[in-house]
């Protein structure tokens, strides 16, 4: 066939800040969900097995979270905080205040700010 890419709109789109942070307040979004719904179900494995089984299940996670708990913490941080600020901005444009691509990149560092601020007091 011809030797064209099929989507010539694709190769020249750039990505806009506001479709960015849309995009990682749904992926965001769904991460603390899925961390919500695995906590559950590690409570629920301690509270109705056996002790011994609990037991072991208890010290195999202790062991996972050895090694990778500040980072789940870090991570866990990050999306709880970057989907709680990007909710707050879209309630202020809901309310129509700060329309402007000016507002949207300084609110952009602003929020990233206090993101890596806030995780490094709490970890700290």
């Amino acid at each position: 066939m011809y030797n064209r890419p099929l989507s010539p709109h694709i190769t020249i789109y750039a990505v806009q800040i506001s479709s960015l942070a849309s995009v990682w307040h749904r992926i965001s979004g769904i991460f603390l969900t899925s961390f919500i719904v695995f906590c559950i179900i590690w409570v629920q494995l301690v509270v109705y097995s056996n002790y011994t089984r609990s037991l072991f299940n208890f010290n195999l996670l202790n062991t996972f979270w050895l090694f990778f708990y500040e980072i789940l913490l870090i991570i866990f941080l990050l999306g709880l905080f970057y989907h709680t600020f990007n909710g707050l901005k879209q309630i202020i444009w809901d309310l129509g205040i700060f329309l402007n691509q000016k507002f949207l990149f300084l609110f952009f560092l602003i929020v990233s700010f206090f993101i890596c601020v806030i995780i490094l007091l709490l970890i700290f």
